[in-house]
């Protein structure tokens, strides 16, 4: 049962606006008119929405903020886990947030459905999530360095690079298969192969 406006604090009402505004996108899309229907499951009014979210822009963007902060929890606690190969390492962080991505219902219906709103997430408006990424990522594998290795490469560099090629394989679809685990961990390992390629390899 959510709280009501009566005794709940703001940010349990907030929370349960934005609670109403995921199932009802999921239900209607990102083009519908939803402080309405918001505000009937979430219990308020419609001001009430408005008043602690905003429009629909505003609640779009309150969507993709939490739903961002709610994955980097979970990643965060997938990546503490016993492996301590900096390859395998990159690998299960991608294979991990790719396969998130595909099955989260909400980011699934914005790049099918209105891929305008959820595209820019991943491109023009990604900066926030490049350093929110980098800024977890980052420690799991600087301590997988020696001090002499952090002399010459960046764990944040490598934590962009990380985040690209995950928003690259979640937006763009290519003609390698990646849609099982298997076949996608491969394809990662491939790119990595590439990358350490020595200069001058034929």
């Amino acid at each position: 049962m959510r709280p009501s406006p009566n005794d709940a604090d703001p940010a349990a009402i907030r929370e349960a606006i934005l609670d109403a505004a995921e199932e009802s996108v999921i239900e209607l899309g990102y083009d519908s008119r939803l402080h309405a229907v918001i505000a009937q499951r979430a219990g308020v009014s419609r001001p009430t929405v408005y008043k602690y979210v905003g429009d629909q822009s505003a609640i779009f963007d309150a969507l993709f903020q939490r739903e961002i902060a709610k994955f980097f929890v979970v990643l965060d606690a997938a990546l503490r886990g016993q492996q301590e190969q900096l390859e395998a390492r990159f690998v299960d962080s991608i294979v991990f947030a790719v396969q998130y991505a595909r099955s989260h219902r909400l980011l699934q219906k914005g790049l099918q459905d209105h891929p305008e709103i959820a595209l820019p997430w991943f491109t023009v408006r990604a900066k926030p999530m490049v350093e929110l990424a980098a800024n977890l990522i980052s420690p799991h594998f600087e301590r997988l360095f020696t001090a002499e290795q952090l002399v010459r490469v960046s764990p944040v560099a490598i934590s962009e690079w990380a985040f690209r090629i995950i928003s690259s394989l979640i937006v763009t679809e290519g003609i390698v298969d990646t849609s099982d685990e298997k076949s996608l961990r491969d394809f990662v390992r491939s790119l990595l192969t590439i990358a350490f390629m020595p200069a001058g390899a034929r």
